[in-house]
């Protein structure tokens, strides 16, 4: 059995409240965020205690639940090390073992901040007034189709590919462009084998879930979804 949250509109609707309720019941096996980044959330209050959700799914604050972050996701490795921590800290068990990160998920760089902040001073008093983490750039990346995904991370084009990328918003957005491509490259170098243990090929994570008949709460941010 699978149950999808689903908004209608671009947000607060509920949706967390409503996939904290349905947690609440026992009923599923596995708890799969569907969409958006780190930009929003919604806390979720147990006993005295209140846990902060932005990446990672709800489905973490129930012992028995495993939980995926699927593909239609923008991944922050930063955000997601954090937000482990942060939880981690706050008591709830097993976490490592219960996560689990699609290889196909686009990633938010620290250049797609940079991009969100350089855009924003670029637009003047017209700006949108972003929350500069970058989600927007990183969808644009996606379809456009000139974004790296968590599985580009090891293969030996990265780098290539992601210097592209750097050198495409450095002609558009010149000196309002405040990064450093070497800070982050190096970053990244240290902290992808940190990061394998996490990621699952999505579409057999889903198929061996199906095929096990195990029960499936769907939580997305923003409007439509893609697990796989």
């Amino acid at each position: 059995m699978t149950t999808i949250i689903l908004g209608s509109q671009w947000g607060d609707e509920g949706k967390g409240k409503l996939t904290d309720h349905l947690l609440s019941t026992n009923s599923f096996d596995i708890c799969a965020r569907a969409t958006g980044g780190h930009n929003a959330g919604h806390s979720v209050k147990v006993g005295t205690e209140s846990y902060s959700f932005h990446l990672l799914p709800s489905g973490l604050v129930s012992p028995s639940v495993d939980n995926l972050i699927g593909s239609g996701v923008v991944f922050n490795i930063d955000a997601f090390f954090k937000e482990l921590a942060d939880l981690e800290s706050k008591g709830l068990s097993r976490l490592h073992e219960r996560i689990h990160v699609s290889s196909r998920c686009h990633l938010n760089f620290v250049l797609h901040a940079a991009v969100d902040v350089a855009s924003e001073r670029q637009l003047g008093k017209s700006q949108i007034g972003t929350t500069k983490r970058g989600i927007g750039p990183s969808q644009s990346s996606k379809a456009a189709r000139d974004g790296l995904r968590v599985i580009d991370l090891y293969h030996e084009s990265f780098e290539e590919k992601f210097a592209l990328l750097y050198q495409g918003y450095l002609k558009r957005y010149g000196e309002l462009l405040e990064y450093s491509f070497e800070d982050e490259i190096e970053k990244l170098r240290a902290c992808k084998e940190k990061l394998r243990p996490y990621i699952v090929d999505a579409v057999e994570y889903m198929k061996t879930a199906q095929d096990k008949k195990l029960s499936l709460l769907v939580e997305s941010s923003q409007a439509l979804s893609t697990l796989n």
